[in-house]
């Protein structure tokens, strides 16, 4: 029965070792720890490398739209003025157009006053 006992009791030990021995809640060693730490690492600077480059994207994006926008809007200003001082030569050119118009008139009023009052036959100017 010793030799029963023993067996069993050895058996027992080994079994409890060899369960113990592929136990998940083993304690990281130092290097496991290490080999850890670098790949917690590794993902967090991945992360922010995708996020800068987000980042990145988004603003350029915006610049481009912010660049456009004001293109647009500098055209639209462009044509305004263009079309305004397009008016104001025309207003312009109408209003001294007018101006020569009654100059030459007053000039021809004169001159009819002017042959009328020395007695002239024909005061057409």
């Amino acid at each position: 029965m010793k030799n029963t006992f023993t067996k069993t009791a050895m058996v027992i030990f080994v079994a409890s070792l060899s369960l113990a021995a592929c136990s998940e809640k083993k304690e990281a060693t130092t290097g496991e720890q290490l080999d850890s730490a670098v790949q917690t690492s590794k993902e967090k600077m991945e992360s922010a490398g995708e996020k800068s480059k987000d980042m990145y994207e988004d603003a350029k994006n915006s610049s481009a739209e912010a660049y456009e926008d004001a293109k647009e809007e500098s055209v639209e200003a462009y044509e305004d003025a263009k079309d305004a001082s397009k008016e104001a030569y025309e207003n312009a050119k109408d209003k001294a157009s007018d101006m020569k118009t009654d100059a030459a008139n007053a000039m021809e009023d004169a001159c009819e006053d002017a042959k009328s009052k020395m007695g002239a036959e024909d005061t057409d100017c």
